[in-house]
């Protein structure tokens, strides 16, 4: 039916906007695109949008009420409970491998990935530290000792010898792994590791006996972190505009940039002309209406920006 139809076609945008926010740590927007960004032949294309630390937007998922058109064109039809034939309505929806794109821009630094723990295929990764003359096998024993003791995560014991611990700490780095643990003969005679966070750099001592549970809060605040870190970013570099001159001078500055925009294609087409920049989303949250910073008439809040 129609009514269930937009329900589901809504109830999958909440499904991807979970997936974008609560496992890999994006924070979006989500609503409805404007008549020029609409998917060709529906009724209506909702989307999610994110803001990458370049200063673009990037469309991280949509859903589409395609209504009835698509049904009418190919001749699709169903049999009722009535014994009549009816026009379905339809929907379509899908995420890709962008969201990859989005992960590594949002969170990526010069050392390399940065993955958050919720999706990470390593939470830690253990590095035994010993150099000539120190009991290697005592070490190792040790190291997994500790995995057995964190059985509730994913846990690597980097052992390779032809390898030093530095040249470990950096290739687990760039791959973005979590978190590093680091055991040596002097944190054994400790009965101690060294933990150190992947995105902050912080280390930290912690004895053995309570490391299962400082692992368990340090990746539920390293996720956090990651998330509320990159929401900052988005809504700091929100910008208002009421008229053409602030809104080309929020877009040169490769801002977010909301305005009251009257969503008229070919309006849509000048300012994009101009600007290069165009509509992402008209918020769900957002529902007050104003004068159309663009042609004066009544508009509905629409977000701006550069994208890919």
């Amino acid at each position: 039916t129609e009514e269930d139809c937009e329900k589901e076609t809504r109830q999958y945008l909440g499904e991807y906007k979970k997936v974008a926010e609560e496992l890999l740590a994006v924070p979006v927007i989500a609503g409805e695109k404007t008549s020029k960004e609409r998917f060709a032949g529906a009724k209506r294309t909702y989307t999610i949008e994110a803001f990458m630390p370049d200063g673009k937007a990037l469309q991280m998922g949509t859903s589409h009420n395609l209504g009835q058109n698509f049904a009418k064109a190919f001749g699709i039809s169903y049999l009722g409970k009535d014994e009549k034939n009816h026009l379905p309505w339809q929907n379509s929806w899908g995420i890709s491998t962008r969201l990859v794109g989005a992960l590594v821009m949002m969170h990526a630094d010069n050392k390399g990935l940065v993955i958050p723990p919720k999706i990470a295929p390593i939470h830690a990764v253990i590095v035994p530290i010993f150099r000539k003359g120190d009991d290697k096998d005592t070490i190792l024993n040790k190291a997994n000792e500790i995995k057995k003791e964190l059985s509730h995560f994913v846990i690597h014991i980097d052992d390779r010898d032809e390898y030093t611990p530095g040249w470990k700490y950096n290739e687990w780095e760039l791959k973005g792994i979590p978190l590093r643990i680091e055991l040596g003969p002097k944190d054994i005679e400790k009965d101690q590791v060294v933990l150190v966070r992947r995105d902050t750099g912080t280390k930290e001592f912690v004895p053995v006996s309570d490391l299962p549970k400082k692992m368990k809060s340090t990746l539920e605040h390293m996720q956090n972190d990651l998330f509320e870190k990159a929401k900052h970013w988005m809504d700091s570099n929100i910008v208002q505009a009421s008229n053409w001159q602030e809104f080309e001078k929020g877009i040169e500055q490769r801002k977010l940039v909301k305005v009251f925009f009257c969503d008229d294609p070919k309006a849509e087409e000048e300012i994009k002309e101009k600007s290069q920049a165009s509509s992402r989303v008209m918020p769900f949250s957002e529902t007050m209406t104003g004068k159309c910073f663009y042609t004066g008439k009544e508009g509905k809040v629409t977000y701006f920006a550069k994208a890919y």
